[in-house]
């Protein structure tokens, strides 16, 4: 496991022009949404605009989501030139105008709601269900309503007592069967279209992106800088930081990339 009171590479000082790591060795952005490509829950102009620049440069973009897989399938319908997407933290492949495809094992969601049931009856946790759980079809999230590290770590103790895994994004509270791991799903996916993860570049901001941190997995991995204060609940950390946060880190990543084309 890396210290986790290593410190992060700033990702101006990997990727800058003479630097140790070369932006013409990517191919791939697969980014997290909320708090990565969102600012204060909203997308941007500037991060549309970040996105396309990346597509037409030759960089695929996907977006990896704890979002349910009915809101990745509008993601990936109408951000410019995305037209791939993994959902509900890597169980499902969604690509506009197919079925969404099962990349985990699909879930008993009846079992998971009874585990919520029981946080809220039995240790207070105070869930509420998100209103779009009927757009779900693996997991089951809670909003996260602002509760820190230290309630969420008591919870996830609560939810493994039952056999159900608890993470969190900066949004929401995933339960879940299988602990999530987008990074996994992003590997599965890769192998079956012939992508070197070498060439991946890996972005997220909160414990539920813990998977495309592992290290030897992909070329890249990159943490906005609110993964500096969460640190402590990785269990590994990225290779480099930005120097801001949110949508703004991720066009950060965005223009190291193009500078370096």
């Amino acid at each position: 496991m890396q210290a986790l009171r290593d410190p992060l590479t700033p990702l101006r000082d990997l990727l800058k022009p003479g630097g140790p790591r070369s932006a013409r060795e990517f191919a791939l952005v697969a980014t997290d949404v909320d708090g990565t490509l969102t600012r204060s829950g909203s997308l941007e102009p500037a991060v549309l605009g970040a996105i396309a620049r990346l597509v037409d440069a030759g960089i695929t973009v996907w977006p990896v989501s704890g979002r349910p897989t009915g809101e990745v399938m509008g993601l990936c319908r109408y951000l410019p030139g995305v037209s791939r997407g993994l959902a509900e933290n890597g169980l499902l492949e969604v690509i506009p105008d197919r079925v969404p495809r099962w990349l985990g094992t699909p879930t008993d969601k009846a079992r998971l709601k009874a585990v919520g049931d029981l946080l809220n009856a039995e240790h207070g946790a105070g869930l509420e269900l998100t209103a779009d759980d009927f757009c779900r079809l693996g997991d089951v999230a809670y909003e996260r309503a602002g509760r820190e590290e230290a309630e969420l770590l008591r919870l996830r103790a609560a939810a493994e007592a039952a056999g159900v895994h608890l993470i969190w994004s900066n949004v929401h509270v995933h339960l879940a069967e299988a602990i999530p791991d987008k990074g996994a799903a992003l590997l599965h996916l890769a192998g079956e279209l012939g992508i070197d993860p070498a060439t991946i570049v890996t972005v997220g901001d909160a414990p539920n992106d813990a998977g495309l941190f592992v290290p030897g997995r992909f070329g890249l991995t990159v943490g906005t800088a609110d993964v500096g204060r969460q640190r402590d609940y990785f269990p590994h950390l990225p290779q480099a930081m930005t120097a801001e946060r949110e949508a703004a880190g991720f066009i950060e990543l965005a223009e190291a990339l193009l500078a370096g084309r």
